[in-house]
C-alpha cells in the first residue's frame, strides 16, 4: 500500500468514526452515586406514624415531590410525610385503621397494604381506587381481630398517571383505552414504602422471648444522577434495574446495630424496594425464622441466607455471638436468571458486639401459635393455571397470554367462592425469575418445580422459576379463600412487570 493510499484509508475512518453514532453513557457507579454519603452511623429504626393509639389509629399521609436526607445526603425523590422511608404504621388486631392520603404530587397515587387479610372493596385496600393531584382520600381499614400478628407493608400502587373518568367499562376508576403502563415503579422507587406492623408477635413466642429488643430493617434502593435526583421513567430516561445501586437500610449506608454478646433481637425485614432481590446473609450467624409475610410460621426454621424478592418479609431471631466483635449483614451476589438481572455481594450493615455478655436465651422450635392450618388435604374446589411470560425485548409482560389492559376483566371466566379452597399451578416461561403475589391472603406452596414443599408457612409472595432448557419453571399454591367478596389482585412483584402488563384479578362471589 502506498502512503498516499495509507493516508487516504486514514481519513476514511477517522470520517466514518466521527459520523458513528455516540455510545450511550455508562451509569454512574455506586461509588459515584453514594459520595457525599456517611456509612458507619449508629442504626435507627423508621420512625412511627403514632405511638399514642392503643385500638384505634388515625394518620395522615401526604405523597409529595420533596427532597430528604439517605446516608447523610440530601437527594430528591417523593416521600409520605416528608422521608424517604416512610414511618412505619403500627396497629393492633381488631382496630380500625383511617389513613388520609393527600396527594401533593403533579400525578395520580393510591395505597396498598401488602399482604393484610381486609376487604379488597369500598374504602379500604383496594388497588383500583384513584386520588388525582391535589385530592385525598381517607383509607378505612377493619383488622379482624383474629389477623395475623407480623411484618406487613405500604406501598403505592397507581396503575397510572391519571385518573380516568370513574365507572367506565364497569370499572370504577379505569380507562377504556386500553393497555396504559402503570407508575408503581416510579413512586415506590421514588420513597413511597413503608412497614406496617400489625400487634407484636413477641409475644407469640415462649415468655423468656418476649421482651427482646425489635428492630424493623426496611431495605429499599436507589440510583441517584449527577444532580441528587433519584432516577425516573421519563421520556429520556428509564429504570434498569440491572444498572450500579445504592442499597439503605432505613435509609441510611452501612450503618452499625450493637448487640450485647448472647444477646437475642426479633428483626423485621422488609424488602421495600421496587424491582430487585436481596440475598441476605449475616456472617457466623443464623436466622430463626418465626414469621413469613406477616404470618407466624407452623414449623421455626433456622436459615444461613434469606432470600427477599420485591415485597418480601421475614420475622427473625438473631443471637450475637459470645464474645465482642464485628460482623456484617448482606446482600450476597445473586442472579434472578440468565434474562434477568444479576446483583453484587453488598454489605448492608455493620453488627457490633460489645458490652457485657447476657444470659443466652432459650431457641424456639416448632409452630407460633396462631399459625395457619395446613391445606395438604383440604377439599379442591377448582384448578387454575396461571402462564407467565414476557415479549423477546422484555419490556411487555403477560398473565395467560393477556397485558392488562386497563377495563378489561379477569383472566378467569368463573369466579372462586368464599369457603373454598383452590389450587393454582403457575408456570414461568420466561428467562427471568418472577415474584408472584396475592392480594387480600396468603397462600400455601405445595410445590416448587415438581419438588414438594413440607408445610412450614403460608407466604403472600412466591418465586416462580425462571424456564430452563425450554421448560418452564413451575409453582403450585393452594389459597384459601375466606371473608371478603371482590377482586383480588395478583401481579410478578417487580414493580417494572406489573406495570407493564403482568398483572390480572380474581372475582369472589359469595
Amino acid at each position: 500500500m502506498t502512503a498516499a493510499t495509507l493516508l487516504f484509508s486514514v481519513a476514511l475512518g477517522a470520517e466514518a468514526l466521527a459520523a458513528s453514532p455516540a455510545a450511550p453513557p455508562q451509569p454512574p457507579s455506586t461509588a459515584q452515586q453514594e459520595q457525599g454519603m456517611h456509612p458507619g452511623r449508629p442504626f435507627k429504626d423508621p420512625a412511627n406514624a403514632d405511638t399514642t393509639a392503643t385500638k384505634n389509629l388515625t394518620i395522615t399521609l401526604d405523597a409529595a415531590q420533596t427532597s430528604f436526607s439517605v446516608g447523610g445526603k440530601q437527594l430528591y425523590g417523593q416521600s409520605y410525610n416528608g422521608s424517604y422511608v416512610a414511618p412505619t404504621i403500627n396497629a393492633a388486631p381488631g382496630s380500625t385503621l383511617t389513613i388520609n392520603l393527600v396527594n401533593h404530587l403533579p400525578v395520580a397515587t393510591n395505597l396498598h397494604f401488602h399482604g393484610l387479610h381486609t376487604s379488597p372493596s369500598g374504602q379500604s385496600d383496594d388497588p383500583f381506587l384513584c386520588v388525582a393531584p391535589g385530592a385525598r382520600l381517607s383509607y378505612r381499614l377493619v383488622i379482624p381481630a383474629d389477623h395475623p400478628q407480623g411484618t406487613f407493608w405500604y406501598h403505592s400502587h397507581a396503575m397510572g398517571t391519571s385518573c380516568p373518568t370513574p365507572g367506565t367499562a364497569g370499572m370504577p376508576g379505569m380507562s377504556t383505552g386500553g393497555f396504559m403502563p402503570g407508575d408503581v415503579e416510579n413512586q415506590v422507587f421514588a420513597g413511597l414504602s413503608g412497614a406496617l406492623v400489625i400487634g407484636d408477635d413477641r409475644t407469640l413466642l415462649p415468655k423468656p422471648l418476649r421482651s427482646v429488643t425489635a428492630h424493623t430493617l426496611v431495605l429499599k434502593d436507589l440510583q441517584v444522577d449527577a444532580t441528587g435526583h433519584i432516577l425516573q421513567n421519563t421520556a429520556t430516561a428509564t429504570i434498569n434495574s440491572d444498572n450500579p445501586t445504592v442499597r439503605t437500610v432505613n435509609g441510611q449506608l452501612q450503618p452499625v446495630l450493637s448487640m450485647k454478646p448472647d444477646e437475642t433481637q426479633l428483626w423485621r425485614l422488609v424488602n421495600a424496594g421496587a424491582d430487585i432481590f436481596y440475598q441476605l446473609q449475616l456472617d457466623g450467624h443464623q436466622f430463626t425464622v418465626v414469621g413469613e409475610d406477616g404470618v407466624p410460621v407452623a414449623k421455626v426454621t433456622t436459615a444461613n441466607t434469606l432470600l427477599l424478592p420485591p415485597g418480601k418479609r421475614y420475622d427473625v431471631l438473631v443471637t450475637a455471638g459470645p464474645t465482642a466483635g464485628r460482623t456484617t449483614l448482606r446482600t450476597l451476589a445473586y442472579s434472578n436468571g440468565p434474562q434477568g438481572d444479576a446483583y453484587p455481594n453488598t454489605p448492608l450493615a455493620t453488627l457490633n458486639v460489645t458490652g457485657t455478655a447476657v444470659p443466652k436465651l432459650p431457641t424456639v422450635s416448632g409452630a407460633i401459635p396462631t399459625a395457619p392450618v395446613d391445606l395438604s388435604t383440604a377439599a379442591i374446589a377448582q384448578h387454575r393455571s396461571v402462564q407467565l411470560s414476557e415479549s423477546s425485548d422484555g419490556n411487555s409482560f403477560y398473565l395467560n397470554g393477556q397485558q392488562y389492559v386497563m377495563g378489561a376483566g379477569s383472566i378467569f371466566a368463573t369466579p372462586a367462592k368464599l369457603g373454598t379452597v383452590e389450587e393454582w399451578t403457575l408456570t414461568n416461561a420466561s428467562g427471568e425469575d418472577h415474584p408472584f403475589h396475592l392480594h387480600t391472603t396468603a397462600f400455601q406452596v405445595m410445590s416448587v418445580n415438581g419438588t414438594p414443599q413440607p408445610y412450614t408457612n403460608r407466604q403472600d409472595i412466591v418465586v416462580v422459576p425462571h424456564a430452563t432448557n425450554g421448560v418452564p419453571g413451575r409453582a403450585v399454591i393452594r389459597i384459601e379463600f375466606h371473608d371478603y367478596p371482590g377482586r383480588w389482585m395478583f401481579h410478578c412483584h417487580i414493580a417494572a412487570h406489573e406495570d407493564n402488563g403482568m398483572m390480572s384479578y380474581i372475582n369472589v362471589v359469595p
